[in-house]
């Protein structure tokens, strides 16, 4: 599988991965962290002028630690909107 450098986000995290953005539900269909009206992360590092927050002086930061500190409920989140995976159903 070969990585899409736009579905990096500042963060680390890569979308391209996430079940949101591989089949979304029926309420939401994520298209990538760039095209979020908001995202603190993602707006701190382009103020910055970074592509990646790894690039800061900063790093890691409070917003990081706080944000992988909730992964857990990202998770729990996953596992109840899609509750059997997305088995075949990735592109």
């Amino acid at each position: 599988m070969e990585l899409n450098e736009k579905l990096i986000a500042p963060c680390g995290l890569y979308c391209g991965w996430c079940p949101y953005y591989i089949v979304g539900t029926e309420n939401f269909k994520c298209e990538g962290c760039f095209t979020r009206d908001k995202c603190t992360i993602r707006d701190c590092a382009e103020e910055k002028g970074l592509r990646l927050c790894t690039y800061c002086h900063e790093f890691p930061c409070k917003k990081l630690y706080e944000m992988y500190g909730r992964m857990s409920e990202f998770f729990n989140q996953i596992r109840r909107d899609f509750p059997e995976g997305i088995g075949n159903k990735h592109p």
